[in-house]
């Protein structure tokens, strides 16, 4: 990495990683998903924290942009993934001192090829929208890219959040703090770094993000944003499916205007009927009417005839429907898999086949 760096390849980023679960939001009718499935405690509580964020950062413009935002993401196909680090989903050894989620990516399917923003563009869309992100570094010269690695070899051990955080901004050639302060919010015991390499005009990108997008200023951070999320589920503790509606209830209808995705439709139990198992082999077989339905089906094809250790699994999308005996269903696919080889030798098969389009696996 060092010398890719020196040759003025790529640069080095660096950003911290905060001790949570994968909380995936595509807007209210997009869905919000969670340990490999949606309609859970996982994801209600994931709403609840994102809505509160937005009481935090617009204060009385919350509801009107919690509104916006849904139907922002929902134009665009967008979908934004947050680390969720609370105190009642469990922990790796620290409990957090308050609840909040960080954006790590944006991904936004749009008309045509996928994109996925890179650093600056998921910071500046987030100062857009007032939403937390990551502390970030950037290492772009070879002194700054030797420090680092003699800095994590050096602090990587016995390293809490503090002195990591002092040592990488001083040898940074750009650091951009964090929303939230890991020590504030989730305290000292840091889980580690995440270091990778991108685009050697990441610098110049940053740089003019951070002179175009400045620090949003937090309009209700003194206001009173009702109960906490520790609160509600203390009060509920003895039913789950109480805990989520009294979650989906507070956050309030801007953020969550119908809750079928948790409770079902009619009577019926959000996932207690999936969809008959030929719904995957019928979509497999559709002529696909646009660019990402015809890349979906390359991957899917491609996952069951090397019989990944996956499963596909689809749901009735009851956001979308009226009735159940509608000609035009939509449906939910979740797609689960089973063990970390499987992404290694799919993307083995994407480069031995040449299909460097396909859809990525993360």
């Amino acid at each position: 990495m060092i010398e890719i760096v020196s040759q003025g390849l790529a640069t080095i980023e660096v950003t911290q990683k905060h001790s949570g679960s994968l909380f995936m939001y595509a807007g209210h009718l997009g869905g919000a998903y969670a340990k490999n499935s949606f309609g859970n405690i996982f994801t209600a509580v994931g709403v609840f924290v994102l809505g509160r964020l937005f009481r935090e950062a617009w204060g009385s413009k919350a509801p009107k942009m919690q509104a916006e935002f849904n139907d922002f993401l929902e134009k665009n196909r967008i979908c934004i993934s947050m680390e969720l680090v609370t105190a009642v989903l469990g922990d790796h050894g620290q409990r957090p001192k308050d609840d909040y989620a960080v954006v790590t990516a944006v991904t936004e399917l749009g008309h045509g090829k996928p994109q996925f923003y890179s650093t600056p563009e998921v910071i500046s869309f987030c100062r857009k929208w007032r939403l937390p992100t990551n502390h970030v570094w950037l290492f772009s010269t070879r002194k700054s890219a030797t420090s680092f690695f003699a800095a994590y070899d050096a602090l990587c051990e016995e390293g809490t959040a503090t002195p990591v955080c002092k040592a990488l901004d001083e040898i940074a050639d750009i650091s951009v703090p964090g929303s939230k302060d890991h020590v504030m919010v989730q305290g000292e015991i840091l889980e580690g770094l995440v270091a990778r390499i991108v685009s050697r005009e990441s610098s110049v990108q940053m740089e003019e993000v951070l002179r175009n997008f400045p620090i949003p200023s937090l309009d209700g951070g003194d206001s009173d944003l009702g109960p906490s999320l520790r609160d509600i589920c203390a009060a509920n503790r003895s039913d789950e499916k109480q805990q989520i509606k009294a979650l989906l209830e507070n956050v309030g209808s801007s953020m969550c205007p119908d809750h079928r995705d948790w409770f079902g439709y009619s009577g019926l139990e959000p996932q207690s009927r999936n969809a008959d198992k030929s719904v995957v082999t019928h979509f497999l077989q559709a002529h696909p009417t646009d660019y990402a339905t015809k890349k979906l089906q390359e991957m899917i094809g491609l996952m069951k005839r090397k019989n990944f250790s996956a499963s596909f699994k689809s749901y009735w999308n009851y956001q979308k429907v009226d009735s159940l005996s509608n000609d035009n269903l939509c449906y939910k696919m979740v797609i689960h898999v089973y063990s970390d080889s499987v992404f290694r030798r799919y993307q083995q098969e994407m480069s031995n086949n040449g299909l460097i389009e396909f859809p990525r696996l993360t």
